[in-house]
């Protein structure tokens, strides 16, 4: 499980990094959404995404000071649009299109398991179809060292400016139209056996960069290619810092 990441939250560094274009319609559309949210009384944003309560937060947040994004967090991402590769705001964690109340936060949809991607529902409708990359710079995970006790620790690839995951996305609209979003899960996969030494049995695919365009276009390609672009990884070897 990826429970948290370190993003970039200058877009422009991002699109000159990734020769990406900026979606301003979509950064416009959320700021749109955050003014919405904040116009409403916390029980009609309840009554308008579904939600099991009464927010307490802002539901369209953003990374802090510390750059850090949770489950529930927009940060942005890379899809394909308009012929080329395009940046948008999205909500690190799925929404399925026509869901009517928020999936329990005790089901994981921010993480899609390589094995997984046709046999999960959430999954098997956006493989092959919805695709984006999700670039940050390292992500932390809850372990338990040899005496069982848990520790936070932060992964990082070496010698990279950032390391980028495939992802999978949906769209969801409320019901009256009023409010929407995008949103994504990062594909993980088996660990390199310097994270599996630190007590975690998954990782984020870090996709190589020969494959990116072509991840982010599936259409008219079959399940086997894509499987194969998945082990098509970066060579790196992770760094871990214990962060308690």
């Amino acid at each position: 499980m990826c429970f948290s990441v370190e993003v970039d939250k200058d877009i422009k560094k991002l699109a000159a990094r990734f020769h990406a274009s900026i979606d301003r319609h979509a950064f416009d559309q959320f700021s749109s959404m955050q003014k919405t949210e904040t116009e409403r009384d916390a029980e009609c944003v309840k009554e308008t995404l579904g939600l099991k309560r009464k927010p307490t937060s802002p539901f369209f947040k953003e990374a802090g000071n510390n750059a850090r994004i949770f489950p529930g967090y927009f940060a942005p991402v890379i899809v394909w649009g308009d012929g080329m590769r395009q940046i948008r705001p999205m909500r690190y964690r799925v929404r399925p299109y026509g869901s009517a109340v928020e999936i329990p936060s005790r089901f994981n949809v921010f993480n899609a398991r390589l094995d997984s991607l046709e046999t999960r529902r959430t999954w098997r409708g956006l493989f092959m179809r919805k695709h984006a990359l999700f670039p940050f710079f390292r992500f932390f995970e809850w372990v338990r060292d040899t005496k069982g006790k848990k520790r936070l620790v932060a992964f990082t690839p070496e010698g990279c400016d950032r390391m980028w995951a495939p992802a999978l996305y949906d769209s969801w609209v409320s019901k009256d139209n009023q409010m929407s979003f995008h949103s994504f899960a990062v594909i993980t996969d088996d660990p390199p056996p310097e994270i599996e030494e630190q007590g975690h049995d998954r990782c984020p695919i870090f996709l190589h960069e020969t494959q990116i365009d072509d991840w982010l276009q599936p259409q008219g390609k079959s399940a086997a290619h894509y499987y194969e672009i998945l082990q098509c990884k970066e060579p790196v070897h992770y760094r871990h810092t214990p962060l308690d």
